[in-house]
């Protein structure tokens, strides 16, 4: 009716009558609303509690003292609701996407910057120009401060990870409508001086109520507390190609505007200059931020590509590379393969399960990284299989005492669960010097062939001492 039969009694007290019910709605969805989301929906609640006590409160005063004026007592509870919606959103964001809303933070400031110019430009400064400092002059300019705080919750909450089904979509919702009405509120009077703010505002009663509704119906839907649980899917990390496109309007509205209209003030001129600045400065920190992203994620792969994921060491490609590399550039007695077998661990696998294994492999890859040298390099072949690539042996001698070295890496047992898991270690040497084509293939093979001896001739000992 407030859109069709603004300022008249009955519209009024259908909209009165409709928003208590929508305040009562959202205070019955909140005691059914359990966890740390319950914190953020009580704002929200208590928002819409005090825009209605706003509106009654100025029918009160103007039933008992006669119109108001342009300020009055009730702009401090309109005004309120902001800040409490908006503190409402962000908790909730912080709760969906703990520690990851700096991207969303960034181009949520980034269009806001934009916003808020706009309304600093089109409504508040010629507001502030064609009438003398007062206080219905800065009261009315909270209320397109109060927008863009709406419109900062709005690309927050539409840019952070997570969904923007359910309960998150009516808040979304909410807040366009919300948008929408006191922007056409704001904007109408400006564009048409005819228009009273007074009588849009009236117009706009039954946009704001469903606006309205839709944040109460956030509250009462049944998944509204799974809002605020966080959300790590792939999609939820994603830049959405929504995203790309508001970001380019924020990019192209400023010079666009400072085409199509001059700015004959100097405050006007300083504005749009502190604004595109501050743009700029979002943006560019932004795509720093995307950069440096890239590179911790090439690096990540890099790293990935040739290390194995378990223990860390290197795996069989980069073994091959880095030993293509040392036969390229051999010397004196030349690079040494010392490929090592774990004893008993496939019986430790079996009886303890897998994560004892992955024990016994982690711990052996640590003692083997900090048993050998800087210039060697150790690497896991997969299974219980390791390999060592030394370089700087002067001679067979030397080699032969970092084996014994290697073999001793199993003497202390691991400690699994209470109890001492022991295993043991078969090591199996090949030198580019004793081969007649060297390759990494013959190492390799030779070096495999020397463990699998030391094993059996281990494994006759074992018999024959039964």
């Amino acid at each position: 009716m407030s859109v069709f039969a603004p300022g008249t009694a009955a519209a009024h007290n259908a909209y009165l009558i409709g928003f208590g019910v929508v305040v009562v709605s959202a205070w019955t969805g909140l005691r059914a609303i359990s966890g740390p989301s319950k914190g953020a929906y009580r704002l929200v609640a208590l928002a819409l509690t005090v825009w209605l006590t706003g509106d009654i409160l100025y029918d009160v005063l103007t039933r008992f003292h006669g119109p108001l004026g342009d300020v009055s007592p009730s702009d401090v509870l309109w005004l309120s609701g902001y800040p409490l919606l908006m503190a409402a959103l962000v908790k909730l964001v912080r709760l969906r996407a703990p520690g990851r809303l700096r991207d969303g933070v960034l181009d949520a400031a980034a269009m806001t910057t934009v916003v808020a110019w706009l309304f600093w430009q089109f409504v508040i400064l010629p507001a502030a120009e064609s009438q003398h400092l007062s206080p219905a002059m800065f009261v009315g300019a909270l209320y397109p401060f109060g927008d863009v705080m709406f419109f900062a919750g709005f690309a927050i909450l539409l840019f952070a990870p997570g969904t923007t089904r359910g309960s998150t979509g009516y808040l979304i919702a909410a807040l366009t409508l919300t948008l929408v009405g006191d922007i056409s509120i704001s904007l109408l009077p400006v564009l048409f001086e005819e228009l009273s703010r007074s009588g849009q505002a009236e117009r706009f009663d039954g946009l704001l109520l469903l606006a309205n509704s839709l944040l109460a119906a956030a509250l009462l839907h049944r998944d509204a507390a799974k809002v605020a649980q966080p959300d790590s899917t792939l999609t939820a990390q994603r830049l959405h190609p929504a995203r790309v496109v508001f970001l380019g309007i924020a990019l192209v509205v400023l010079p666009t505007v400072t085409g199509l209209h001059s700015f004959g003030t100097i405050v006007s001129r300083v504005s749009l200059f502190v604004s595109i600045s501050m743009l700029t400065s979002f943006i560019l920190v932004r795509f720093l931020f995307v950069v440096r992203e890239q590179e911790r994620i090439k690096a990540a792969l890099a790293h990935q590509a040739e290390h194995d994921q378990l223990t860390g060491l290197a795996n069989r490609a980069a073994l091959d590379a880095q030993l293509e590399l040392e036969l390229f550039r051999v010397s004196g007695f030349g690079p040494v393969v010392l490929y090592m077998d774990l004893n008993g661990f496939k019986q430790i696998n079996d009886r303890y399960g897998h994560a004892a294994g992955d024990l016994i492999l982690v711990e052996f890859a640590r003692r083997l990284t900090v048993t050998i040298r800087p210039s060697d390099t150790a690497a896991r072949l997969g299974g219980d299989e390791f390999v060592v690539l030394a370089t700087g042996l002067e001679d067979e001698a030397d080699a032969l005492r970092l084996a014994n070295r290697l073999r001793a890496l199993a003497d202390k047992p691991v400690e699994w669960n209470g109890e001492l898991l022991s295993f043991g270690v078969s090591v199996g040497l090949a030198s580019w010097s004793g081969l007649d084509r060297p390759s990494p293939a013959t190492l390799f093979a030779t070096a495999d062939a020397a463990m699998y001896a030391e094993k059996a001739a281990r494994r006759a000992e074992v018999q024959r001492v039964r």
